[in-house]
């Protein structure tokens, strides 16, 4: 909890008195697939990562009108040095989930961040997108 979600907050608090003084700012959470369907035996987790999107959600709606924007991404499993050490069959477990059946990859997840601060998505703020392989329901 300490650093998935209060290290976000601090984080925002900290960065949106600059941003107001400017009028303009551009806020990316990183959440999780957890955070919107639950992950069975990471209760903390999963749940740190649903109050991460609530915070986007609420900041998003605060500041709308202020040229800050504020969005969330949820990832499903990516490709990192972390997943390499798993064990393949808990990866394969994660992946079977996925419908595209394959881990994303750090270029793809910075790929949509920079999409997500750019201006052709300025309109959209409080919102959770996903890079999920097709996993996420909603």
């Amino acid at each position: 909890m300490k650093v998935n979600l209060q290290g976000i907050f601090h984080g925002c608090k900290t960065a949106l008195p600059y941003m107001s003084k400017q009028s303009y700012g551009r806020i990316v959470n990183i959440a999780s697939i957890a955070g919107k369907e639950g992950n069975a035996g990471m209760l903390a987790y999963s749940s740190s990562k649903a109050a991460v999107i609530g915070l986007t959600k609420t900041i998003g709606k605060e500041y709308a009108t202020s040229g800050i924007t504020c969005n969330a991404l949820a990832p499903a499993v990516v490709k990192t040095k972390m997943v390499e050490m798993v064990p393949e069959e808990q990866v394969k477990y994660m992946t079977d989930k996925i419908p595209m059946k394959r881990c994303g990859t750090v270029d793809e997840i910075a790929a949509m961040v920079v999409f997500m601060c750019s201006a052709e998505a300025s309109f959209t703020t409080g919102f959770c997108f996903d890079a999920s392989g097709g996993r996420a329901v909603y």
